[in-house]
């Protein structure tokens, strides 16, 4: 999926997020608003249906609440092709901090694949900064993780 999708997700994201609900409703006059700004109708589409994916897994990870928390993740030959290796071991410490469960680690994980790969590394960690935020706003009682991956752009180095 081409960076312009994310373009148009992260304008969503800080336009028109309902704070209230805690999920980002697409609907004709978010569609509207993103034609008066400029996007495509592909990259609107694009940004829509990868929204309608992170809610229908939010949805789905809520029934599912007895995920082990004590085993490791591997990442298969397809996730390790789509996203560096920089991109998983963040993945892995924002979960060693507890800013991810696992819940929430495999939405991101399923988040990331659909926007494709990215071959800039300093790129791909910012869009992942970007869907773990996108991932813990559409998820209850999660303000201060937001919160703390929110700041981490302004700490020089996350560890």
């Amino acid at each position: 999926m081409k960076e312009d999708v994310l373009d148009v997700l992260l304008y969503i994201f800080e336009n028109f997020q309902d704070e209230e609900s805690n999920h980002i409703l697409a609907n004709d006059s978010l569609v509207e608003a993103l034609e008066d700004v400029g996007f495509t109708d592909g990259e609107i589409k694009g940004a829509i249906d990868w929204l309608d994916g992170l809610v229908e897994i939010t949805s789905e990870s809520s029934n599912a609440e007895d995920l082990v928390t004590d085993s490791m993740r591997v990442f298969s030959p397809q996730e390790q092709l789509l996203m560096s290796a920089e991109a998983q071991g963040m993945i892995l410490y924002f979960e060693q901090r507890g800013i991810l469960d696992p819940q929430a680690r495999e939405m991101v994980i399923d988040r990331m694949l659909a926007l494709g790969p990215q071959e800039d590394v300093e790129t791909e960690l910012d869009r992942l900064r970007w869907v773990v935020m996108m991932v813990l706003f559409n998820l209850q009682d999660r303000d201060a993780e937001f919160a703390w991956v929110e700041n981490l752009e302004s700490r020089s180095d996350p560890h």
